[in-house]
């Protein structure tokens, strides 16, 4: 009999026996500290809220590189709060890298929203979530974007201590590792 924890396995040639299974378990949770106005989010805007595993990095200036701590499918889900000015188209864009950030691409739009025509500012969400396959660790990366955003329209950030003084966090990105490539 196997103890808790452990699984029957075999050994190819059909011999079984119990076996504990090791799973690597990544989970990162990220917040925008602060409002983002347009163009690449720095790096400085993003704080931690919880991890579990290794957890991703993210480079403390304006590119905002993020890079992750091992290779596998990631998903990443988006939630951004924005507050786009009347009239206006605002996104929330994941942009990827396989080659060291020498080549980036528009990998997805991580949300939208529109202005409305009668209330400038007017609280507004977007969510989604994509799959991502990290080959190489050393070579492949990402970065957010704030597009559009046209004079007064911004994404909106908490402060950087939202985890432990009662503030919502509302724009935020999770990382999941979900199995090997």
């Amino acid at each position: 009999d196997g103890t808790s924890g452990q699984a029957l396995v075999t050994d190819g040639s059909g011999a079984l026996s119990f076996a504990t299974i090791a799973t690597t378990v990544e989970v990162d949770q990220w917040y925008l500290n602060q409002n983002a106005t347009g163009g690449t989010i720095p790096g400085t805007y993003w704080t931690r809220n919880l991890k579990v595993g290794t957890g991703m990095s993210v480079s403390q200036d304006a590119n905002g590189r993020w890079t992750f701590p091992s290779t596998g499918i990631w998903k990443i889900t988006t939630h951004p709060m924005f507050r786009p000015i009347s009239g206006d188209n605002v996104y929330f864009d994941i942009y990827i890298t396989r080659d060291s950030f020498s080549n980036n691409y528009h990998y997805a739009r991580g949300g939208k929203s529109s202005g409305n025509y009668s209330n400038s500012n007017l609280a507004q969400n977007g969510a989604n979530s994509v799959l991502i396959d990290i080959e190489n660790v050393s070579t492949y990366g990402i970065y957010f974007v704030a597009g559009s955003h046209s004079g007064g329209s911004y994404t909106q950030g908490g402060d950087a201590s939202a985890w432990n003084n009662g503030t919502p966090m509302y724009t935020t990105v999770m990382f999941e590792r979900l199995s090997d490539t």
